[in-house]
């Protein structure tokens, strides 16, 4: 969790001196769905499409986190949050739903 902390404080300082590029936003949203924070995440990651990230790149972005999660409580957490936000954008989301499940 401290690197979570050294990220974020790196990440913010990005922004302050680049604001114009994308990447420390999408930075801020990876660190804030690694921590759980999903709607924030999602408020950084649309900043980054505002600073010109592709929303696919996002998406991919959030694909890799939920894919890496540990957690399998978190990941399946993560993913339900996806699917009610948006079934069809997300639906590669069902995948981590059905591990579960089948345990």
């Amino acid at each position: 969790m401290s690197n979570l902390v050294d990220a974020e404080n790196c990440a913010r300082k990005a922004i302050e001196y680049q604001p114009d590029s994308h990447q420390p936003y999408t930075l801020m949203g990876a660190i804030s769905y690694d921590k759980y924070e999903y709607e924030e995440g999602d408020y950084w990651f649309e900043q980054a499409i505002q600073h010109g990230a592709e929303t696919e790149d996002i998406d991919a972005e959030r694909k890799r986190i939920i894919k890496s999660t540990k957690d399998e409580h978190k990941r399946h957490e993560a993913a339900e949050y996806l699917l009610k936000k948006d079934s069809k954008r997300y639906a590669w989301a069902k995948d981590h739903l059905k591990k579960k499940d089948n345990k």
